[in-house]
């Protein structure tokens, strides 16, 4: 079993040097270029990769061997309800309604209201 890993592993390189020896002189500088800035860029980010893979991976090892803790429901405060009941008598018929209820000097004042357009000369003042 051994040794028929190492053959075919030996097939494997062989066929990919040679794959990239034939690709190499068949290709223009530029895109070679693109290749190795490619290849660069692979090679640079997979220790950041093989990092965080390891780190997720020991992360979740450690959430296994913790023992599982059922979780506490949230109660909220019971409150008794309130139940407003208002008999269509309650409010005054008079000329305002229900705003009629409040005094006339908590109320705003109707007037006519100017406005200024900022900018322009003279309008508004």
């Amino acid at each position: 079993m051994n040794r028929a890993l190492l053959v075919i592993g030996l097939g494997v390189v062989a066929f990919a040097v040679t794959l990239a020896v034939y690709v190499g002189t068949h290709l223009s500088s530029e895109v070679m270029t693109a290749l190795t800035g490619a290849a660069c860029g692979v090679g640079a980010v997979l220790p950041g990769i093989i990092v965080g893979v390891l780190s997720l991976m020991r992360r979740r090892d450690a959430e296994r061997a913790m023992p599982q803790v059922p979780p506490t429901p949230y109660t909220a405060p019971q409150y008794p309800p309130v139940i407003v009941v208002a008999s269509p008598n309650a409010l005054p018929a008079g000329p305002g309604g229900w705003q009629g209820m409040y005094q006339p000097g908590y109320s705003a004042p109707v007037s006519a209201r100017q406005f200024s357009v900022i900018g322009e000369e003279g309008v508004g003042r």
